[in-house]
């Protein structure tokens, strides 16, 4: 009986490390999969229009121009002056369960600036914009690293251990495509986040936006089936040996 109890115990431990945990993964990359799909819709069926033709409450806009001059900027003279900065830092952990890099900080700033197209120009406003649509970013060097910690508010006794960093800037003079809301601000009109809508402020020009897009939805789709399938084998075979290890528990005299 005290056999067949352990076996009980065992096998409903495999299902729930084995099977519940892997789903549960599964099932993250399935939202995460159907979200990053209506961003794709939402964005594939942006308007493309010229900032001359922008109407306020007329939905989803998708432009494509130069980041204008701008003073007094994050960083930089006004000919190239970081507009939008982000510093993401990994740091290798290891211990006895487990090893590899995780995420330390992600820091972002970003100001608003114009976005010019040669049919005029119109405010931008990057606050919420989609970080996972910037591209693939750069890996600074250390004195990029320190003055990026130093105008995003990063304290340096953080950084300390086996690091790695990439680093995201929007700079005037760069052509950008911003996809967003157009509304009527003090200032004229302005694109910026609308509540359950994509927001796109990205050095990504043109298609590779939408390829970057289905590309994400697709890996996570991949990762969902990968993890999910094998998941419900474990669990059913867990819930199956538990099963009849409490049947003969239950029928053991």
């Amino acid at each position: 009986m005290t056999n067949n109890l352990m076996a009980f115990i065992a096998w409903l431990g495999a299902a729930c490390f084995c099977g519940i945990l892997p789903l549960g993964f599964a099932a993250i990359l399935f939202f995460t999969s159907r979200k990053r799909g209506q961003v794709g819709s939402a964005v594939g069926s942006a308007k493309k229009t010229s900032v001359a033709a922008l109407k306020p409450g007329a939905g989803l806009a998708r432009l494509q121009g130069r980041i204008a001059a701008l003073p007094n900027a994050i960083d930089g003279s006004a000919e190239n002056a970081v507009v939008y900065l982000r510093l993401k830092v990994e740091k290798y952990e290891s211990d006895e369960d487990s090893s590899g890099w995780r995420g330390l900080t992600d820091k972002t700033r970003g100001v608003p600036f114009q976005l010019e197209d040669g049919s005029g120009a119109v405010w931008v406003i990057p606050d919420g914009l989609d970080k996972q649509l910037l591209g693939d970013g750069i890996v600074p060097d250390e004195n990029q690293v320190q003055a990026a910690c130093i105008l995003l508010g990063i304290p340096p006794n953080v950084l300390h251990g086996k690091l790695r960093f990439r680093m995201w800037e929007l700079r005037a003079g760069q052509t950008i495509s911003v996809v967003g809301q157009p509304n009527l601000g003090q200032g004229g009109i302005m694109v910026t986040r609308s509540p359950d809508q994509p927001f796109v402020v990205s050095p990504l020009l043109g298609q590779a936006i939408d390829v970057n897009i289905h590309s994400q939805t697709k890996n996570a789709h991949t990762w969902t089936l990968v993890l999910g399938i094998p998941g419900v084998i474990m669990l059913f075979c867990g819930l199956t040996g538990a099963l009849v290890s409490l049947v003969r528990v239950l029928t053991t005299k």
